[in-house]
């Protein structure tokens, strides 16, 4: 089990492996979404719509902890670098983030097993797909290097 990050430096390399255990897993989410034998208690007449409703309020939830969370651990950490709770806020929220992405990929799968095709469930896919790529861990620039540019 990785230790807890005490630098910036050290972070990113753990989010860095995170995010590749995540986006390595999408195709196999699609994979099994096709694979798998559809489950009878998801094909009830408004499963389709629960699970709907479901990705709109996890993408809720994500926009929500971007804007109210995320940004706010990553303007504290711009500022005070060597804080190591800044560290560790900063990848919580980011860690926050990317499950809730893969999470909409999964209730892709979900969908498809409740009986639906690829094609009803792609935007699952492509939505969680890009929230996760969006999500790759990038070199934290300190507010002084900013204004010196």
């Amino acid at each position: 089990m990785p230790s807890r990050p005490n630098t910036i430096g050290e972070a990113l390399q753990q989010m860095r492996f995170m995010w590749f255990a995540i986006a390595l897993t999408i195709p196999l989410y699609v994979y099994a979404g096709g694979t798998l034998t559809e489950l009878s208690w998801l094909t009830f007449r408004n499963a389709g719509r629960i699970i709907t409703i479901l990705v709109a309020l996890n993408l809720t939830s994500f926009w929500w902890t971007l804007r109210r969370r995320y940004l706010p651990a990553l303007a504290v950490l711009r500022s005070q670098r060597n804080s190591v709770q800044a560290v560790r806020r900063w990848m919580r929220y980011w860690t926050m983030l990317l499950c809730s992405a893969e999470s909409v990929v999964v209730l892709g799968v979900v969908f498809r097993l409740g009986g639906k095709t690829l094609r009803q469930s792609l935007a699952f896919y492509v939505i969680g797909s890009l929230l996760i790529l969006s999500l790759w861990p990038r070199r934290i620039e300190s507010s002084t290097e900013i204004s010196a540019q």
